[in-house]
């Protein structure tokens, strides 16, 4: 013989998990573009390899050399598990880093600088990274010059990413 009250029970843990997965589906999991202000995200006007190649070139003239490209796609189908295309470059200006580091050495969490690349189902290819600014919080970091470091870069980021818009040439 069934327990009405457990039916019941039932029936409000069905209808909970149906609100919490309506929550979720609406937030999304990463799809929200609203990162608040600890990520910078822009929208490119070319593909992820493409993308990448420009953010580089446009960091060239600023001191910043690559020092490593993930290609997570890859790594995945290595794995046999699939992955939108999904890139990770990192960069380094060192004069930057190395005032950075003395300024705080636990900016090493930071640095070099990381810049994601991924794609969209419908194909857009987005570029994110930490917004420096953030980290004068995250580290703790209250000195004049090492502020004018960190928004330093966070404008050489934001001028490099104008490199990924067309209207931009």
């Amino acid at each position: 013989m069934s327990d009405p009250m457990s039916k019941r029970t039932m029936k409000n843990a069905s209808l909970l998990t149906a609100v919490l997965l309506a929550l979720f589906a609406i937030s999304g999991c990463s799809g929200g573009k609203d990162r608040g202000a600890f990520l910078k995200e822009h929208t490119s006007d070319y593909n992820i390899t493409e993308s990448a190649k420009r953010i580089t070139q446009a960091l060239a003239p600023m001191n910043y050399h690559l020092l490593r490209t993930i290609d997570h796609e890859a790594r995945a189908k290595a794995l046999k598990f699939y992955l939108k295309p999904t890139l990770t470059l990192e960069l380094d200006n060192p004069k930057i880093s190395a005032k950075l580091l003395d300024c705080n050495p636990t900016m090493a969490v930071d640095l070099p600088l990381r810049i994601g690349f991924y794609n969209e189902l419908n194909g857009t290819t987005h570029l994110v990274y930490t917004n420096p600014e953030y980290w004068s919080l995250k580290h703790n970091i209250k000195d004049k010059t090492c502020i004018q470091l960190i928004n330093l870069l966070a404008r050489d980021l934001d001028s490099a990413s104008d490199a990924i818009k067309k209207s931009a040439k």
